[in-house]
C-alpha cells in the first residue's frame, strides 16, 4: 500500500490553530515578562525617589529644629538686629589692613632712623590678629609696608 500524504484537512487545520495558539501563548508570556521587569525598575525608582525625600525632609526638620533654638534666635539677633547680650562685645574683622599714614619731615624723606622708627610703631599700634595675617597671607605687603614709610 501505498502511503498517502495527505491527512483530512481538520487535523491539518487543528495542528495550525493549536500551533497559533501556542505561539500567541508564548508571546503573551513574554510580553508579561517584560511588562514585569519595566514595573519592578519603575517600582525601584520610585523606591530610590522616596529615599530622596525623606533624606530631604529629614534635613527640613534638622533646619526647621535650629530655626527655632535659641541659639540660632541669639545668632539672628546679632547679626541682623545689632542686639548684644549684657556683658558680650562686638569684634569686627574686616579684610582690607588699615595702614596709619605718619608725617613725612619738611624734606619728604626720612632718614633712615626715622623710617624704621615709624615702622614700629605702625606695628606697635597694629593689632596682633593684623601681623599674623600679614605673615601669613601678606609677606609681599609687609615689603611694601618697610618701603612705603
Amino acid at each position: 500500500m501505498r502511503y498517502q500524504g495527505t491527512e483530512p484537512i481538520s487535523k491539518q487545520l487543528t495542528i495550525v490553530i493549536g500551533l497559533a495558539v501556542v505561539g500567541f501563548m508564548a508571546f503573551g508570556l513574554a510580553l508579561s515578562f517584560y511588562r514585569n521587569t519595566l514595573f519592578e525598575q519603575t517600582l525601584l525608582n520610585i523606591q530610590n525617589q522616596n529615599d530622596l525625600l525623606r533624606g530631604k525632609i529629614t534635613l527640613g526638620y534638622r533646619d526647621l529644629e535650629y530655626y527655632r533654638s535659641a541659639q540660632y534666635k541669639d545668632k539672628y539677633a546679632k547679626e541682623n538686629l545689632g542686639l548684644m547680650n549684657p556683658g558680650e562685645k562686638a569684634l569686627v574683622i574686616t579684610e582690607e589692613m588699615n595702614v596709619v599714614s605718619f608725617p613725612l619731615t619738611d624734606s619728604g624723606i626720612l632718614n633712615a632712623e626715622q623710617q624704621e622708627a615709624t615702622y614700629l610703631e605702625l606695628l606697635r599700634q597694629m593689632p596682633v590678629i593684623e601681623h599674623w595675617k600679614l605673615f601669613l597671607f601678606h609677606r609681599k605687603k609687609i615689603e611694601e609696608l618697610k618701603r612705603a614709610l
